[in-house]
């Protein structure tokens, strides 16, 4: 994974320097964040993009499907997923093609569809996800409990 450019400390000092409203500390700390978020991400999506050719996008539908006890719509999808309506019309024609969703009428709008796994998906999941949250686990496995909640704290309200 290449890590992209961010400014160091003495650039942020310096700007801080002839910007006295600005908290470099704070800068420094969202930089940090971002960076290491971009690692925990490319740890845990490669391995499933090698393993299973599964996107982040395709894995957050597949997750979504997997615990629903009832079909979705694609835009229900498309908005848990983060994506837009097109995009997951392209995904959940290549999910389908490759047996992992199948698109039913809906029942209360002929010309909607609803989205469910098969057998075939559910089975997919089934094989996927285990070692999908023991790898994510073990990204903070070092952590003391209480670390590992001060941390989901401090991300909830970083996300607030």
């Amino acid at each position: 994974m290449e890590t992209r450019y961010m400014p160091t400390r003495e650039a942020l000092l310096d700007f801080a320097a002839r910007m006295p409203e600005l908290n470099a500390q704070a800068v420094e700390v969202l930089i940090l964040f971002m960076r290491t978020a971009e690692r925990v991400q490319h740890r845990i999506f490669d391995v499933l993009d090698k393993k299973y050719h599964l996107s982040e996008g395709k894995l957050v539908v597949m997750i979504t499907l997997y615990q629903s006890s009832e079909p979705l719509a694609p835009s229900e999808l498309a908005y848990r997923a983060g994506v837009t309506r097109a995009t997951i019309s392209a995904m959940l024609r290549r999910m389908e093609r490759d047996g992992l969703v199948t698109l039913l009428p809906d029942a209360g709008d002929r010309r909607g569809k609803q989205v469910q796994l098969t057998e075939h998906g559910r089975t997919f999941m089934d094989e996927v996800l285990p070692g999908h949250f023991m790898r994510t686990a073990q990204l903070v496995s070092n952590f003391t409990q209480e670390e590992q909640q001060t941390l989901a704290k401090l991300l909830q309200k970083l996300g607030q």
